[in-house]
C-alpha cells in the first residue's frame, strides 16, 4: 500500500491492519511518523491519501493522535539522550465511507513476538522511479540503528532492489510465518552497504495496544517430504559454504550422529557428495535438528552458512527436533 499526499505526490508505504477494538474499529494503515509529516506538510486538515496500486482503489486517511511515535535524528543521538520513545512510528484512519478493498486485497496479521535474527524476509518498496513497487530481500541481523528499537535489515543480493528511499513504512514480511515482523523506518544513505532499519510488529503493538487485535502466531506448517529440488537447492547452499564445500561435505556427514550418518558413502562428485547428506538427513528422525547443529558448527555465523540455515530451516520446519521426517 502506498502513502501519498492529498495531491496525489508519492512519500512511502503503508501496512493496512485491522485492529479489534470497539473503540478503533475500521481498517487503519501502519507507516512511519517521516512518511506523514512530509505527506501533510503545506495541506490543511493533515489529510493524505492511501492506495493500491494498479487496483483502482484509493481513500482518504488521517493520523491517529494517539499512535505516534517521532523520528529519531539519524545522525546519533546527543550523549546521555534516550531515544527508546522516539521510534517513528504512525498510523492512519482510513475515513468513513471509504470504498471497498478490492477483490483478494485485505489487511495483514502482525508478528506479536519478536523474530530471531537471521530470518529471511520480503519487502515491497515504492521509490519515485518505480511507483508500482520493487521488491527487495533482507535479513535480519539484530538490534542497531538511531533507534534503540529499531533491528537492522542487511539486503542479501549481489543484483535486484535494495531497501531505499521509498521503502519507509512498508510491511517486512516473513513468507514463513506469513505475517508482518515490522516495517521499514530508514535506510543507510550509501545504497551500496544495503543496510536499512525496521521497527518491529512487538514494538508497534506496545505503542499503540489496540494493534494487538490484528496480531496472531505464525501459520501452522505441514511437513512434507522436500522434492528433489529442494534437497538439490539446500545441497548447493552446503557446497558454497567454504567450511563444509573444501572437502566435499565430508566434514560435515562426520559432524552428525552415527545413526544419521549411517549410509552416507563417498561419492566422487562434491555436489551429489552434500546431496546424499541432505538427503540422508530428511529421511531421518532426527537428522534435521542433527544437520542444523553441524552447520552452525563449521560454518558459524557466516553468510554462506546463514544462507544454507535458512533454506535448511523452511525446507524442515525450522529444525524442530522429530520434524524432518520419515523413520
Amino acid at each position: 500500500m502506498r502513502v501519498l499526499s492529498a495531491d496525489g505526490t508519492l512519500w512511502g508505504a503503508g501496512v493496512l491492519v485491522a485492529p479489534k477494538d470497539s473503540t478503533t474499529a475500521g481498517a487503519h494503515v501502519l507507516t512511519c511518523a517521516h512518511v506523514v509529516e512530509a505527506a501533510v506538510e503545506g495541506t490543511s486538515g493533515g489529510r493524505l491519501l492511501v492506495d493500491l496500486p494498479g487496483r483502482d482503489w484509493s481513500a482518504s486517511a488521517h493520523p491517529v493522535p494517539a499512535a505516534w511515535s517521532p523520528p529519531p535524528p539519524l545522525d546519533g543521538p546527543a550523549p546521555g539522550v534516550s531515544l527508546t520513545d522516539r521510534c517513528d512510528f504512525a498510523v492512519l484512519a482510513l475515513d468513513v465511507g471509504h470504498p471497498p478493498l478490492p477483490r483478494g486485497c485485505g489487511p495483514l496479521s502482525l508478528a506479536p513476538d519478536p523474530v530471531r535474527p537471521g530470518h529471511r524476509v520480503s519487502i515491497i518498496g515504492y521509490p519515485r522511479d518505480a511507483p508500482a513497487g520493487l521488491i527487495a530481500t533482507a535479513r535480519l541481523a539484530g538490534a542497531g540503528g538511531p533507534c534503540p528499537e529499531w533491528v537492522q535489515l542487511d539486503g542479501m543480493r549481489t543484483t535486484g532492489a535494495v531497501v531505499q528511499r521509498g521503502f519507509s513504512g512498508a510491511a517486512v514480511w516473513d513468507p514463513d510465518g506469513s505475517r508482518v515482523v515490522g516495517i521499514v523506518t530508514a535506510a543507510h544513505t550509501d545504497r551500496s552497504t544495503k543496510v536499512a532499519w525496521m521497527l518491529p510488529a512487538d514494538v508497534a503493538i506496545r505503542l499503540w495496544p489496540p494493534l494487538s487485535g490484528a496480531a496472531r502466531p505464525p501459520a501452522a506448517r505441514t511437513c512434507t517430504p522436500p522434492s528433489l529440488e529442494k534437497q538439490y537447492e539446500l545441497a548447493d547452499a552446503l557446497l558454497d559454504v567454504p567450511q563444509i564445500g573444501y572437502d566435499s561435505g565430508r566434514a560435515l556427514r562426520d559432524a552428525l550422529p552415527a545413526r544419521v550418518r549411517r549410509g552416507i558413502r563417498d561419492h566422487p562428485w562434491p555436489r551429489q557428495q552434500l546431496h546424499a547428506v541432505v538427503q540422508a538427513c530428511t529421511d531421518h528422525r532426527e537428522g534435521c535438528p542433527a544437520l542444523r547443529a553441524a552447520l552452525l558448527t563449521l560454518g558459524g555465523d557466516s553468510e554462506s552458512a546463514l544462507d544454507a540455515l535458512g533454506i535448511l530451516d523452511r525446507m524442515c520446519c525450522s529444525g524442530v527436533p522429530g520434524s524432518g521426517g520419515g523413520r
